[in-house]
């Protein structure tokens, strides 16, 4: 029975056939990673024995073997990070099996144009993402001395009798957090208004939940941007411009990329949709 075939990525041909390929272990270790060339596109994959890799199989080790699941995906990206470092690499997802060769290369042929057109792109583009998370009680100590319509609420409670006062201050703990919470999405709005315009496309992101992060701190903020190399220096310098400020009220910004885009097709059919 023929081999499945896994896809890792592809290249530009003409920078495959100048660059060259050192060995490196497959999916599952017995078997090395190899490069199909299609015309202009270069595939680098692996061969996998269809009996431990099948569709079935798969789904089975994805949804009930979290170590397996955990290994194997950070071999597809610590894989994908070694061919971006020399490589217009146009990455694909986890888990891109195909059946044969045969298949592999009509997948590719098929969709030939708009990979040679993401290739193009990313040969003068990066990816990069941040992510803001908020120390809640950081933030909220900054807001009771700063925000005007808590300390306006402070104030009309300080007026009134010491009985009414107690009710009143246990409506202000609401209002805290309401107001804790609509700061925050300000914050992360007003970072991402100053950064996305350096940005060819970007997009947000859902939250992670600290059970995913491990994080103490909860996740606010999470997106990516696609950067002309041209744009990043600029991209970096304005988010650092608020780095200080964000932390003196409870929000750390993380910036990390370049890498590989993962989130090339979603992003410009995204923005060729609006």
């Amino acid at each position: 029975m023929e081999k499945l075939i896994y896809l890792y990525g592809l290249v530009p041909t003409e920078e495959a056939k100048q660059i060259s390929f050192p060995a490196l272990e497959g999916m599952d270790k017995n078997n090395p990673i190899y490069t199909l060339c299609f015309d202009d596109i270069t595939a680098f994959v692996c061969d996998l024995p269809s009996a431990e890799y099948s569709e079935e199989r798969l789904k089975e080790k994805i949804e009930q073997d979290m170590k397996w699941l955990q290994d194997k995906a950070m071999h597809h990206h610590e894989t994908l990070l070694f061919l971006q470092k020399h490589y217009t690499l146009l990455p694909m997802k986890f888990c891109t099996v195909y059946k044969s060769k045969d298949s592999c290369q009509k997948s590719i042929v098929d969709n030939k144009e708009k990979t040679l057109s993401s290739l193009q792109l990313l040969k003068k583009s990066e990816e990069w993402n941040i992510k803001v998370y908020a120390h809640t009680n950081h933030l909220k100590s900054y807001l009771l001395t700063y925000n005007e319509t808590i300390q306006k609420k402070k104030e009309e409670i300080n007026t009134l009798p010491p009985g009414r006062q107690f009710f009143e201050r246990k409506k202000i703990e609401r209002l805290i957090e309401e107001e804790t919470e609509k700061e925050q999405l300000s914050l992360c709005d007003n970072l991402h208004s100053e950064i996305s315009p350096y940005a060819a496309y970007h997009k947000i992101k859902n939250n992670w939940s600290q059970k995913i992060t491990g994080d103490s701190y909860s996740m606010c903020w999470n997106s990516i941007y696609l950067l002309s190399k041209s744009n990043v220096e600029s991209f970096l310098k304005a988010i650092s411009n608020k780095q200080t400020l964000y932390k003196n009220m409870g929000l750390n910004i993380e910036v990390t990329g370049p890498w590989p885009a993962y989130h090339i097709d979603t992003l410009r059919s995204e923005k060729d949709a609006g």
